[in-house]
C-alpha cells in the first residue's frame, strides 16, 4: 500500500511511469534477489526491510546474496514501531510485572511473532537470554492471528506492530505493557519505552526502504533518492501514511546508507549473542 502510493506520486512528478512487481516469498528473500541480480541502471528498485537487508543475513549463510555487497541503500520509508501486548486478562500491568508473571509461570507462558527471524523474535528472545526466562515461541503468520490469539488467551505476549494493536487496546481487548522502538508513540503516549524502562538493549524497529542493484551510477543513485523523498513527503502520500498509522522517515542519503550500516551490524551481532541460525 505505501509502495504504491509513493509509487503513483513518482510517476505523476517525474512524468514516466513506476510499476509495482509483487515477488512474495521466504521472508521477502525472493523479492530482494531478483533485484540483487537485476541491471544497475536504475530501473528496477527494490523494497528493503529490517528482516531482508539486516536480520535474514545475519541468520542464514545460504541466501543467494550479500546484502552488503549486491544492494545499494537508496531511501528510508518509514518505522513501523513494534509493541509488547498481552490478553486483557493477564495479571500483569506492566513490563516489570509481566517478567514476574513469567518467573511464576514458566510453563504457562507462550509469546508470538510474525515469525522465526523477526525483529519480534528477536526481541523476544533477547528479553529471554536477559531475564532468564523460557518463554515459548509461538509464530504466526501476521499481526491479526497474534491479536485474536491473545483475546483467546492462547499466549501471553505478542510481540507485533503498534499499529495494528492500538485498535484493540483502545477496545479493552488487550493491553500494550511497552513499546520497543526508540521513542515514545504519540498515538500511545500513556505507554513507555522498553528504553525508558531501563531495557535500551531491548530496542528494535521494523524500518522500509529503497534499495538498488550494486553497480547503479551515482547521479542515478542522487535522482532517485530526492525523487523518492519528494514522493514520499507529499500531501498525498501522506493521507496514506496517515491512514495505517503511520509518518514517512525521510533520511539523507549518506545518513541512511549509515543508518543501514549499522543496523547490519547491530543485528549481526544480536544473532550471535543469541546464536540463532535460520537455514533455508
Amino acid at each position: 500500500m505505501l509502495s504504491r502510493a509513493i509509487a503513483a506520486k513518482m510517476a505523476d512528478n517525474m512524468g514516466q511511469s513506476v510499476v509495482i512487481e509483487n515477488r512474495p516469498g521466504a521472508a521477502g528473500n525472493v523479492g530482494i534477489t531478483v533485484v540483487a541480480r537485476a541491471p544497475a541502471d536504475g530501473y528496477t528498485l527494490g523494497v528493503g526491510t529490517l528482516s531482508t537487508i539486516a536480520i535474514n543475513p545475519a541468520l542464514s549463510q545460504t541466501l543467494p546474496f550479500d546484502a552488503r555487497k549486491d544492494f545499494i541503500p537508496i531511501a528510508k520509508m518509514t518505522d513501523l514501531p513494534i509493541v509488547l501486548a498481552t490478553p486483557a486478562q493477564l495479571p500483569a500491568t506492566d513490563f516489570a510485572g509481566l517478567i514476574d508473571y513469567a518467573r511464576k509461570n514458566p510453563d504457562k507462558m507462550n509469546y508470538s511473532t510474525n515469525g522465526p527471524g523477526s525483529s519480534g523474535h528477536l526481541v523476544g528472545e533477547l528479553i529471554n537470554k536477559k531475564f532468564e526466562i523460557k518463554a515459548a515461541h509461538v509464530p504466526y503468520g501476521g499481526d491479526s492471528p497474534i491479536l485474536n490469539a491473545l483475546m483467546g488467551e492462547h499466549i501471553q505476549l505478542g510481540i507485533l506492530s503498534a499499529p495494528a494493536a492500538t485498535e484493540f487496546m483502545r477496545a479493552g481487548k488487550v493491553k500494550i505493557l511497552a513499546i520497543a522502538s526508540p521513542q515514545r508513540l504519540s498515538t500511545l503516549s500513556e505507554v513507555p519505552t522498553l528504553a525508558e524502562l531501563g531495557h535500551g538493549d531491548l530496542t528494535a524497529s521494523t524500518w522500509f526502504c529503497i534499495v538498488a542493484p550494486a553497480g547503479t551510477p551515482a547521479d542515478v543513485v542522487t535522482i532517485v533518492h530526492r525523487e523518492f523523498n519528494k514522493a514520499l513527503t507529499a500531501p498525498e502520500t501522506l493521507k496514506v501514511f496517515t491512514s495505517a498509522g503511520l509518518e514517512p522517515a525521510p533520511m539523507e542519503l549518506a545518513d541512511f546508507q549509515s543508518f543501514v550500516r549499522s543496523e547490519q551490524d547491530k543485528w549481526a551481532g544480536i544473532v550471535k549473542t543469541l546464536g540463532i541460525k535460520l537455514e533455508q
